[in-house]
């Protein structure tokens, strides 16, 4: 149970760790609309990693991920195996353009009107950021195995889930709690963290794929051998 832990948080991590998600819910926040708009954006975030975990969690059960053994089935060690090389060439795709974003990046065209957005469209675009990247979707893949062929108790993987979608959302949990919680100078720390991932966003995921890719390989081959 404590190695399926420490694989779930980690692909919770992987999940967090969303530089477009944290720059569009300071930009969320700094619109008319903010705290109501910037509230429906994280729900839809939440709602959307949830339902993607638990129908992957539903899946792995129903597939057998968890042997009699208390091992992992073959396949869950070629899911790995599979999924850790693609986010190893992601990184090196990530890594073609970091001088560019290093150099100065614009934003994304989804994320230059957000002052226009109504509450629903805020919470459509959580759910469109969790799932238009293939990071957000392998995590959530390869931990929702990691639940299934995990403890079969059904306590054990409910907290596992929670946890899992917890840790997944402090990315855009943890802005809001800044600009709720930080006083006169959220709005300036806001800005400084925006700034700075703009212009370090390809970097950044060069360096997450790249440790999330080895660790998702590693972990397949020693489930083969």
């Amino acid at each position: 149970m404590h190695h399926a832990s420490g694989q779930i948080i980690s692909h919770a991590v992987g999940v967090a760790i969303s530089p477009l998600a944290l720059i569009a819910v300071i930009l969320i926040l700094a619109s008319p609309r903010g705290r109501t708009n910037a509230l429906a954006f994280v729900a839809g975030w939440v709602a959307t990693v949830s339902v993607v975990l638990v129908a992957v969690v539903t899946l792995g059960e129903a597939a057998g991920a968890h042997q009699r053994d208390g091992g992992p089935a073959t396949w869950v060690s070629w899911f790995r195996l599979v999924f850790g090389l693609l986010l190893l060439l992601m990184a090196l795709r990530q890594l073609k353009i970091h001088n560019a974003w290093e150099s100065g990046g614009e934003l994304p065209p989804q994320l230059r009107r957000l002052d226009e957005f109504r509450p629903g469209r805020c919470a459509a675009l959580g759910a469109i950021l969790v799932l238009s990247n293939p990071k957000n979707v392998i995590q959530m893949a390869v931990g929702g195995v990691s639940v299934a062929e995990g403890d079969t108790s059904n306590l054990a993987r409910t907290v596992s889930v929670v946890a899992f979608i917890v840790i997944a959302s402090l990315g855009v949990l943890v802005p809001l709690g800044v600009h709720f919680f930080g006083g006169g100078t959220s709005h300036a720390t806001l800005d400084r963290w925006k700034q700075w991932t703009v212009r370090n966003h390809a970097g950044i995921m060069s360096v997450l794929f790249t440790v999330l890719g080895a660790k998702s390989l590693g972990d397949g081959i020693s489930g083969l051998f």
